[in-house]
């Protein structure tokens, strides 16, 4: 792959994102709001240790469901964006292409450094991120988890999947299936995510 990913990084982080003032960014064709990583976190990893196994299992597919649809609405907008349209789609020659540079789209925000491992056209994508923030707190509150727990990066790399070789939009959610097969809230190096067919 020859994208410029340095560059849609740059693009996309330059200046600030304008909100108002309920705190909803209205931008790339969707709406984001500013919220405190850390509420999520508390909200997420309480409710989850104070149920039982199957109760756990049944928020955790709840939880994935529910960020598959913002990360599948939300890299739609992005990547139907004027300055998508403008600056990235240019670079693009290949549906593979346009997965890297939704990655790429994806490293701005700040959440974790995701890497390309592995990418099978139309198959599977396997992503690794060294950073993600979550696992260490999980790990700091409750010890070595029994599961990963980076739901947000589990639905993004689904999604990315969706997007670029599902049918077209809205139609493609949940082509994909991802899975965590690594997670440093478990005791890994690092957090890997598989998406497959």
């Amino acid at each position: 792959m020859s994208l410029d990913t340095t560059k849609i990084i740059k693009i996309f982080s330059s200046g600030d994102l304008p909100r108002d003032h309920k705190g909803i960014i209205g931008v790339f064709g969707i709406y984001a709001a500013y919220n405190l990583n850390e509420f999520f976190y508390k909200v997420v990893s309480r409710a989850l240790m104070k149920v039982s196994p199957e109760e756990a299992a049944q928020i955790e597919t709840q939880l994935y469901e529910a960020v598959l649809e913002c990360a599948y609405q939300t890299f739609h907008g992005a990547r139907t964006s004027l300055t998508w349209e403008q600056e990235v789609s240019p670079m693009i020659r290949s549906p593979e292409e346009e997965i890297e540079a939704l990655v790429a789209f994806t490293n701005v925000f700040g959440i974790g450094f995701l890497e390309i491992k592995e990418l099978i056209p139309g198959k599977r994508l396997v992503i690794q991120v060294g950073n993600a923030y979550d696992p260490k707190r999980y790990l700091e509150e409750y010890g070595p988890q029994p599961v990963g727990r980076c739901y947000m990066f589990r639905a993004c790399t689904a999604s990315y999947m969706d997007l670029v070789y599902g049918p077209p939009f809205p139609r493609g959610k949940g082509t994909f299936r991802c899975q965590e097969v690594r997670c440093r809230s478990m005791g890994d190096p690092y957090c890997e995510f598989v998406a497959e067919r």
